[in-house]
């Protein structure tokens, strides 16, 4: 491959290329032309000396991380869906503080509201014959 070598920084460019894509310098000159050494093309490969039983491990610890992070996901998604915060076992007991709040007078409730509607609609010839119209509820209080 022909290709532009800048005389000031030594950076290879292409050949429609006026002005160094490094340094910015002007590639005007007719000497500035250079082939690129093929060895800087090859591919390079890295050799793996691992054993098929040790392919075989790395690929079992490879699945099952996945796993384990797949049921994690879930496990977080259910909690969102179901509204309820994370449990964990705890690492280390630790004692705090008793801190008393004080009585509140009127209970506190939260209502969750969903509707769902679902509309059907059978049109023959270009008119409107049947229309089933579904409509779901649900409440949820807390």
């Amino acid at each position: 491959m022909v290709e532009r070598i800048c005389p000031a920084c030594r950076h290879g460019n292409p050949l429609e290329n006026r002005y160094c894509g490094a340094c910015g310098a002007a590639l005007a000159e007719p000497d500035a032309l250079a082939p690129r050494d093929q060895a800087a093309l090859a591919p390079r490969t890295f050799p793996l000396a691992l054993t098929p039983a040790q392919v075989r491990q790395l690929g079992t610890a490879l699945a099952l991380g996945v796993a384990t992070l797949a049921v994690e996901a879930g496990r977080a998604w259910l909690r969102r869906r179901m509204g309820s915060a994370p449990t964990t076992a705890p690492i280390a007991t630790v004692t705090t503080p008793t801190i008393t709040t004080p009585a509140v007078s009127a209970p506190i409730s939260v209502t969750t509201t969903i509707v769902s509607q679902r509309v059907v609609e059978i049109w023959e010839r270009g008119e409107l014959v049947h229309q089933v119209v579904e409509r779901h509820v649900w409440r949820r209080e807390e």
